[in-house]
């Protein structure tokens, strides 16, 4: 049986790596769009919470799900079926993050704006982003998760020590931001 300790480990571990491979997601994006590179995040490490908490949604809700298939003709449709849950779930988990910042006083369109995409509602959400989170996250279901299930149950002491280490600066990270707000200047 896990200890307390072990289980937030392996929580924070996912929420961390999805937080990263968000922030890579978007650092990449601005640099392909604009030719520059501009950290995305608010915070100073290379993390965007709000990815590790869809990532976190993503996982609970359909990573058991890609063992059972759904056929139609002998085809297993349920990587498709996961993509369209997956998208519709990263759209709401986006459309929430903007009614929490405004809640909150926090102008997420600093962050993101989608007022020149196609088929956006209030610039909140649109639909080639959303496709985009679908796809990352099928990805991150049969291909990242389990990666991240290696790194979470490695039993060697130097990466059970450096998750720690990331752990900690982490939460670091985000007390600072209390105190200090934003460090997003870029443009969107």
């Amino acid at each position: 049986m896990k200890s307390v300790l072990e289980r937030i480990r392996g929580v924070m571990i996912y929420f961390i790596c999805f937080a990263f491979i968000g922030w890579i997601y978007e650092v990449v994006l601005f640099l392909y769009d604009d030719h520059i590179f501009v950290n995305r995040g608010f915070l100073y490490g290379p993390w965007l919470p709000v990815y590790g908490f869809g990532g976190m949604i993503i996982y609970w809700l359909f990573y058991r799900l890609k063992k059972k298939p759904v056929k139609i003709m002998k085809i297993n449709i349920r990587p498709l079926l996961i993509f369209i849950y997956i998208t519709i779930t990263a759209v709401l988990v986006e459309l929430t993050t903007t009614y929490i910042c405004d809640l909150f006083k926090t102008d997420w369109k600093k962050l993101w704006l989608y007022s020149d995409d196609f088929m956006n509602f209030q610039g909140r959400i649109a639909l080639v982003p959303g496709l985009k989170f679908g796809l990352i996250g099928l990805l991150g279901v049969y291909l990242i998760i389990p990666l991240i299930d290696k790194l979470k149950d490695s039993k060697k002491k130097a990466v059970q020590s450096l998750t720690y280490i990331i752990i900690l600066l982490f939460i670091i990270d985000v007390i600072i931001h209390m105190f200090t707000g934003s460090t997003y200047a870029g443009p969107v």
